[in-house]
C-alpha cells in the first residue's frame, strides 16, 4: 500500500516540472520570434504553476510573469505602429 504523505510532495514535483518545462519551451519560441506560441506556452504554464499549493508556486509563477512580460515587450518594439 502506497504511503499517501508522499502523494502531495511527489504531484508538487510533477507540477513545477511540468510548469519549467512549459516556461523553457516558450523562452525557446520567444527566442525564434515566435511570440504567440511563447504566450500561449507561457499562460498554460502559469496555469499549471498557479496549482502547485506552496510558496514555490509564488518564485515559478513570478518568474514565468517575468519572462512573459520580457516576451511582450520585445512583441510590442519589433510591431512599431502595426
Amino acid at each position: 500500500m502506497s504511503n499517501t504523505n508522499n502523494v502531495e510532495p511527489l504531484r508538487i514535483r510533477q507540477l513545477r516540472a511540468i510548469a519549467e518545462n512549459l516556461r523553457s519551451l516558450a523562452n525557446l519560441h520567444r527566442e525564434n520570434h515566435n511570440y504567440v506560441i511563447a504566450d500561449a506556452l507561457y499562460v498554460r504554464s502559469l496555469s499549471v504553476a498557479e496549482q502547485i499549493h506552496s510558496s514555490e508556486n509564488d518564485v515559478v509563477g513570478s518568474r514565468i510573469r517575468t519572462e512573459q512580460q520580457v516576451a511582450h515587450n520585445i512583441h510590442s518594439g519589433n510591431n512599431g505602429g502595426r
